[in-house]
This record gives structure tokens, sequence and C-alpha cells, in this order.
């Protein structure tokens, strides 16, 4: 059996004894206990445990969309008990709201806007009042607005869910850094839900879109479409995105994550995890599709999609032009990147060909890949 050495100090330093305080053990429950613990109907707040006390939401969508008065009908209708975007609520909600990007006349267009269409009863109108607070909040950021914000408004009106918008707001630090974004989420949001029962919802941006190519997108898909870190996604429990269509006043609601437990169904009864709705004309407020509307939208990116006589014609009728430009022009167009190299696959196989690949020999790097109208090009 092994022995081991004495420790060895170094000359002049001299052992001192710690009482160090005992690490308790954190508690373990057999899983199977969970068969008799079933769901409290109280901790549900939105849909069919779509979002529950201590989850968080996130709101995603790009910038100048609606997200704002998307966000304040959702809280209008919710605070009095309505169904908003087809989300039921568990009943009349607390909701309180931080957020840094709009103004006392920007909230004022959007509450009348979104009230509009509502026709509250005076009843609903002094519940909404009751249940319904905003805080403006525009300098701080990180753990001062944890601290001295956020804390203590949950500490003081104790909503059932507080809602964020937007995240970089008070993130205070690039959300692709999971050394920021984690210990937002994580070590400080998580502990504030769990300690007043409430859930979150914070609004998020989409990062730049100019090369992305989503017509494929499965409603999954859209999960990791927030700027920044994926462990955003994975804190969340609920995500609900907002994406434009060819119709500049309609939009795809897709619920992305949980999205079964919205409670969106068919005219059979199945369910679904996208739905369309649009802006009302003449007012800042939301309203579903008909069924024309929804029928007609195709995504920005199905509707801009150039034909294949159209992409030939970016090839010059005699010489070459380099594979790597032909790609750009054709991206330049609309179509995203992997669906105009998935294109030009299918258009070098065709029968009989209309464009051709060539590779001309380039001294100690790799060969240039060049389209031409001609099978022989001399290179």
């Amino acid at each position: 059996m092994a022995t081991i050495p004495p420790t060895v100090l170094p000359t002049g330093w001299q052992e001192v004894s710690v009482d160090l305080e005992p690490v308790a053990v954190p508690v373990a429950v057999p899983l199977l206990d969970y068969l008799d613990h079933k769901p409290d109907p109280k901790d549900t707040l939105l849909g069919n445990r779509f979002l529950c006390r201590e989850g968080g939401m996130l709101f995603v969508g790009p910038s100048g969309i609606g997200k704002s008065s998307g966000s304040v009908q959702m809280d209008v209708c919710w605070s009095v008990g309505r169904p908003a975007f087809g989300i039921e609520a568990a009943g009349p909600l607390r909701i309180l709201v931080i957020q840094a990007e709009n103004d006392a006349g920007d909230l004022h267009e959007m509450v009348k806007g979104v009230l509009s269409p509502l026709r509250f009863t005076a009843a609903e109108m002094a519940m909404c009042r009751e249940n319904l607070h905003v805080i403006g909040e525009k300098a701080r950021t990180a753990t001062a607005f944890v601290d001295q914000v956020l804390a203590p408004a949950l500490e003081h009106y104790r909503p059932d869910i507080v809602r964020i918008d937007p995240l970089l707001a008070f993130l205070g630090g690039d959300p692709s850094d999971p050394k920021v974004l984690s210990p937002f989420c994580r070590n400080w949001i998580n502990p504030l839900l769990e300690e007043f029962q409430c859930a979150c919802a914070l609004n998020h941006h989409t990062p730049k879109t100019n090369n992305r190519d989503t017509s494929n997108w499965k409603p999954s898909d859209w999960m990791y479409s927030g700027a920044g870190s994926a462990d955003l996604t994975n804190w969340a429990r609920a995500v609900l995105v907002v994406e434009p269509t060819a119709n500049p006043d309609a939009f795809r609601f897709i619920a992305a994550k949980r999205g079964r437990r919205t409670g969106w169904v068919d005219e059979l009864g199945q369910p679904v995890y996208q739905r369309i709705y649009c802006h009302t004309e003449g007012s800042i407020a939301w309203r579903e599709a008909t069924p024309e509307e929804t029928a007609g939208v195709r995504s920005k990116n199905q509707a801009t999609m150039p034909t294949d006589d159209a992409l030939i014609a970016h090839v010059p009728a005699t010489g070459t032009i380099p594979k790597d430009v032909l790609l750009a022009k054709w991206n330049g167009t609309g179509m995203g990147v992997h669906k105009c190299r998935a294109k030009l696959q299918v258009l070098l196989s065709e029968t009989p060909p209309r464009i051709f690949e060539h590779y001309k020999q380039r001294s100690s790097t790799r060969p240039q890949k060049l389209i031409s109208r001609q099978e022989e090009t001399f290179l």
C-alpha cells in the first residue's frame, strides 16, 4: 500500500488548521416519486403548461416588425384573462413590464390601438389598470439592473409574469458569450423567479438576416433564431417567434418550443405550430389573418425565388464566370446561400445541360471553379 509523504512547507511557512463549514449534500428524490406528483394547475400561466411559474419565455423577431405592440396586446389581454394570439391565460394575470425602447408617446399609441378592437368593459378596464404595470428603464444593465430594478420591482408588484423588453438593453454584454448570458439567466433571474413564483418573458431580436435562408425550416429550427448563445434557448421553457412574409402586413407566429402546449389547432382539431397574424390597417394592433390571407402567405424567400432562366442569365453567353461570383449574384436576388448552392448543382445536372463547370489550374493553390454555357472552354 502506497504511503503518502508528509507535506513539505517552504521555508518560513507555518501550517495552520482551518475549520471549514460542512457542505450540504444536495437532496436527491427518487424519479418514480414523481408518478404521484401531478402538476399543480395553479402553476400554469399560459396555454396547456406552455408557460408556468419559474419558467422563461422568449418572444423573438426582427427589429421594427411590431414586437412591442404585440407584447402590449398580449399583456393587455392576459391581464384580464382573455386569450392573445390564440394562447389562453389561466385567468387574469398580474403582469409587470420593464422596457427600454418606447417613450410615453409610443406607449400611448400602442395602448390606444390595441384597446380599440378589444372593446373592454368598464370592469375589464379596471382590472387591466390593477394588473398591468410598466417601468421605463434606460440606464442600468447586468447586476445593476437585476439588483436595483428587477428584484425590488418583483418584491413590490409581485407579478405572475415579468416581461423584459428587450433582453439586449439589460444584459450588459455580448449575448453570444455564455459567460455573460448564462449568469444573467441562470444565476440572477432564475433565483428571483423561484423566490417570487413568477415567470419571465424576454423580448429578443434575431441576428442580421441578410443571408439566412429559412424557407425549409421546421418549427423546431426556429428555437435558435434569436441572436447569441444557444444557451438562451436552452434556458427558455417556451419560444415564440415572429417571421415576416412576402405580405408586408402579414407575419408568421411560430411556436418553436413547446408548441403543442400553446393550444393552437387547425379546423380538424389537430395541433399546429404556426399561425398568421396581420397588422391592423390604420391602427397599431394585431389581428388574426383571414383564411384567404393565410392561404396566400408565402415566406419571404419563396416569394423572391427567381426562375431558372433568370439565374442562368447571370452566366455570360461566351466565356466563363467564377463560381463564387455567380453564387454571390444569385444570393443578391434574395436566395439564401444554401439554396443557391443546391440550385447550381441541380442546373449542372440537367439533361441536356445548359451550363457547365470547369476547373482552371493555379500554382500553389486549388483550381479555380468556373461556370460557362459552353461544354468545352479553353482555359
